[in-house]
């Protein structure tokens, strides 16, 4: 296994691992009404380090970039949960840095639907794509909480979808490998 392809399948796992603590924490806090924040900033935490990890070897400037701007996602609502902000502010960054997670997903879905049609294409493909759904109900659901709606629960479900598309991609990354070793 070449280098570049094994920071491609660490890089994807860490995503993997870091939309589950997300969704993870959006559960408890839909469910308990708390509003802890530890477990999604390690969640967004690891998926930014895993974005650049395999935006750092990616092949191609379009992969690179989608990754790329996947992190930046990330890294405003890192700052959302770290810094000492009203609450309507905490939320547009929510909104944005979901939405940034959105279009990067957006980019890397568009190279990969330009790739060959084949079944792990399919598989790595529909996981993509349930990210980019995840994100966007995940701004959405901060977008009514910001009008004054109760949205936690929408919000988990956005966190849970992005997290089951970045599994998919981990597990087609990592059969694409097994069967290249």
């Amino acid at each position: 296994m070449s280098s570049k392809n094994n920071h491609t399948l660490i890089g994807s796992w860490i995503v993997a691992a870091g939309t589950v603590a997300s969704a993870i924490n959006a559960s408890i806090n839909a469910n308990t009404g708390d509003d802890d924040e530890g477990l999604n900033l390690i969640g967004n935490t690891l998926q930014a380090t895993g974005n650049g990890v395999v935006a750092s070897d990616s092949g191609s400037i379009l992969s690179a970039s989608g990754n790329i701007i996947q992190a930046a996602g990330n890294s405003t609502i890192i700052y959302s949960i770290l810094a000492d902000l009203e609450r309507r502010d905490d939320l547009n960054l929510v909104i944005k840095g979901n939405l940034l997670q959105a279009l990067g997903g957006l980019i890397g879905f568009s190279e990969t639907y330009e790739a060959d049609p084949t079944l792990e294409y399919a598989y790595k493909l529909n996981g993509e794509l349930l990210e980019v759904v995840g994100n966007s109900i995940q701004a959405i659901a901060a977008r009514r909480e910001l009008e004054g709606m109760e949205a936690s629960h929408f919000s988990a479900l956005g966190s849970w979808i992005q997290a089951i598309g970045a599994i998919i991609v981990a597990l087609t990354i990592t059969n694409q490998e097994w069967r290249r070793a």
